[in-house]
């Protein structure tokens, strides 16, 4: 461990603080846990902490850069209700003091905390880094509208991180942009005849596929956009670069009536929102349309977001669509999520039973390879065998923006789990 690092509170950082924040991360079992839930912290001295994974993961170093296993004050955490034991799900009571107060070793610590209007933080005096380039930083809380309203009048020191898509169009030239391709959005096709004998057909899924306009798909979100390949997004390695998907309605024809299925009907559901920009809507309409051209009915299911998700937990959706991003920036922890019999995947019927036995191969060999340059190889083949039996279409990639003024530096936008580092910002 680094020396000489200290809590806001002026105290020493040391390897128990470390590994209790390790240990109650995961013990409270929030949805951050996923990330740490095969590994073991132990300190060997006073500066040196083992993390051990249960199984061979060359992730690890990634995990423990991400916001979410940041470092706490042990003492002050467990004086306020914190524990990192085995029932911390239940017995840990700290989550309001988290809430209001710093107990941290950041550059910055929080003053003030009211969600549904602003966030104020105040420069760290016993910050062991160099000097935060502000005394203050406010986040506030404001409508899209709003936020493109103040960039556009602002002249100093401001970033938005929520004008993306055709919001960023009129925006004055003056101002810094920044995004990068790290969202993709795809279709669910549920693969369990009980619930679809239209969707669970190979035939259906492939001939939807080759229906879809991924070029017009993705002019609909605008700036920053592009078309789908496969579940992974540009922003990371194993993206299938070059490999865009292509609409071939003819093909899509001949598909439905190898399979038997004239003019299908399928329930299309999907989350009646705008996602960073974009109404999610008109791109379901889109895909309506597309799919119509080659015959095939798609009964447009608009929900709430809450009610969307219940439905798409219970498995019983014959065809959804939504956005996804990673939980960390490294993309094959998609097959721990995605892959035959995984969790998503069964929320989508698709059991290990029910895929091709080259999905299944394919998954395990991204797990078994520990190389990260093969394992992004890996990561492509087992993409391609996910569009050629999987039950996800992937439409479209999106990234989020930062729009900042010209007067400031280090406000890249980042698909590291975070999407600014106010640590590095400065001005010119």
């Amino acid at each position: 461990m680094r020396e000489g690092v200290k809590f806001s509170d002026g105290t020493p950082l040391t390897a128990d603080d470390v590994v209790f924040s390790l240990n109650r991360l995961k013990n409270v079992k929030a949805s951050p846990a996923v990330m740490v839930t095969d590994l073991t912290a132990s300190k060997t001295d006073d500066r040196t902490v083992v993390v051990t994974s249960a199984k061979a993961n060359p992730n690890v170093p990634v995990v423990l850069a991400m916001s979410a296993t940041g470092v706490v004050n042990s003492k002050v955490a467990k004086a306020n209700g914190a524990t990192d034991g085995a029932d911390a799900a239940s017995a840990d009571t700290a989550q309001q003091f988290f809430d209001k107060t710093s107990a941290g070793s950041g550059p910055y610590v929080l003053k003030s905390y009211d969600p549904s209007s602003q966030v104020v933080l105040e420069a760290n005096p016993n910050y062991w880094g160099g000097k935060p380039k502000f005394n203050r930083v406010v986040l506030r809380n404001m409508d899209v509208q709003t936020q493109k309203l103040t960039m556009s009048r602002s002249t100093a020191a401001e970033v938005s991180l929520d004008i993306s898509g055709k919001l960023l169009d009129g925006l004055p030239d003056s101002l810094q942009t920044s995004g990068v391709q790290d969202t993709v959005y795809y279709l669910i096709l549920n693969a369990d005849p009980a619930v679809s004998k239209v969707t669970s057909d190979a035939k259906f899924r492939q001939a939807l596929r080759s229906a879809i306009d991924y070029q017009g798909v993705a002019a609909l979100f605008g700036k920053g956009a592009g078309p789908g390949a496969g579940l992974v997004a540009p922003a990371f390695p194993g993206t299938l670069t070059g490999e865009e998907s292509k609409r071939d309605v003819a093909q899509a024809k001949q598909l439905l009536t190898d399979a038997g299925l004239s003019n299908p009907t399928v329930k299309f559901t999907y989350p009646a929102i705008t996602y960073r920009g974009v109404d999610l809507g008109t791109v379901a309409t889109k895909v309506q349309g597309d799919a119509a051209e080659a015959g095939i009915t798609l009964e447009l299911n608009p929900q709430p977001l809450t009610t969307f998700l219940d439905q798409m937990r219970g498995g019983k959706m014959p065809m959804g669509f939504t956005p996804q991003s990673l939980n960390y920036p490294v993309a094959d922890s998609l097959v721990n999520n995605m892959a035959p019999g995984a969790g998503s995947a069964l929320r989508a019927g698709w059991t290990v039973e029910r895929a091709a036995p080259s999905v299944v191969a394919a998954g395990e060999k991204v797990v078994s390879t520990l190389d990260p340059a093969q394992r992004a190889e890996a990561m492509k083949d087992w993409q391609r065998e996910m569009n050629a039996h999987g039950p996800y279409i992937v439409i479209a990639n999106n990234s989020g923006m930062n729009v900042a003024t010209s007067d400031l530096t280090g406000v890249e936008y980042t698909p590291a789990g975070w999407q600014l580092d106010l640590a590095a910002i400065g001005t010119r």
